[in-house]
């Protein structure tokens, strides 16, 4: 083996245990913050009355089972909300010096944001986990089997990573903590709402149904219903996305991944000369 292909490795493996200790150190600070861990373990509690009772009480889906309906938007809307989370933390550390502590480690300059993306997709886990005991208590159930459900929690977790990358690189970008909740949380709750998260689209007016048609979060949750076995119906013809929610959720996801990560890191990089 020549020497350049030694230190790449060693750089390679230098940079992923670089990476590994700023996953442990972000996982451990989470965990010292016990008011924190209650809001948002309590959170998917809320949303389940919320829409699942008081809002749907008055909204009918075809099969009549709205709570069966509505579980796999509130699983998807769990993960999206965690890119809010990751765009203030990020904005955070940029504005309050921690990046300048961090510029004095000899540590890969890619391991901090690659260790606050991993962070808080592991963060995330403990929500989800509550969010299907609050679904099972109120009668939702995967009915496609085991397999199925896992492979759609896999793709809520990895459409959850790839939109953390966008959280970063807002974080990233704004000039504060305020900025960054503002500039994140505006498309999230287009995106969240605009969609087939909480209602059919089909009763939308048309402007407003071709957006929530094409909205990657409608192909999320569809994704999602069909690996649950909890459709209300067959697709609207025309609409690809929808058509083939699992492969576009996935192609979309790895498309996030791969263009905004090195955007991010050159980013990252660029602050901390």
């Amino acid at each position: 083996m020549s020497d350049t292909a030694v230190r790449t490795e060693r750089r390679l493996l230098g940079g992923l245990l670089d990476a590994y200790t700023a996953t442990r150190r972000f996982l451990i600070r989470g965990k010292r913050q016990p008011d924190v861990i209650f809001g948002t373990l309590l959170t998917p509690v809320i949303f389940v009355v919320l829409f699942g009772y008081v809002f749907g009480s008055s909204i009918v889906v075809p099969g009549g089972n709205y709570r069966s309906y509505l579980m796999p938007g509130l699983f998807a809307m769990s993960v999206l909300f965690s890119a809010a989370n990751v765009a203030v933390a990020v904005a955070t550390d940029m504005s309050e010096g921690v990046v300048d502590r961090f510029r004095t480690l000899p540590i890969a300059r890619s391991a901090i944001i690659i260790g606050r993306s991993l962070s808080t997709m592991l963060l995330g886990i403990p929500v989800l986990v509550v969010m299907i005991a609050c679904g099972l208590a109120v009668g939702w159930r995967p009915v496609d089997g085991l397999g199925n459900a896992v492979l759609a929690f896999l793709l809520f977790e990895l459409f959850g990573f790839a939109i953390g990358w966008l959280g970063i690189l807002v974080g990233l970008l704004a000039g504060s903590p305020q900025a960054a909740d503002v500039i994140i949380n505006i498309p999230i709750f287009l995106m969240g709402f605009i969609s087939s998260v909480f209602v059919d689209p089909a009763n939308m007016p048309v402007w407003l149904r071709v957006i929530a048609y094409w909205n990657p979060m409608s192909a999320l949750v569809t994704a999602g219903r069909q690996l649950f076995g909890n459709t209300i119906g067959p697709p609207p013809s025309g609409v690809w996305s929808l058509e083939h929610p699992i492969a576009t959720t996935f192609g979309l996801a790895m498309v996030i991944i791969i263009v905004v990560t090195p955007i991010c890191v050159r980013r990252y990089s660029h602050s901390i000369r």
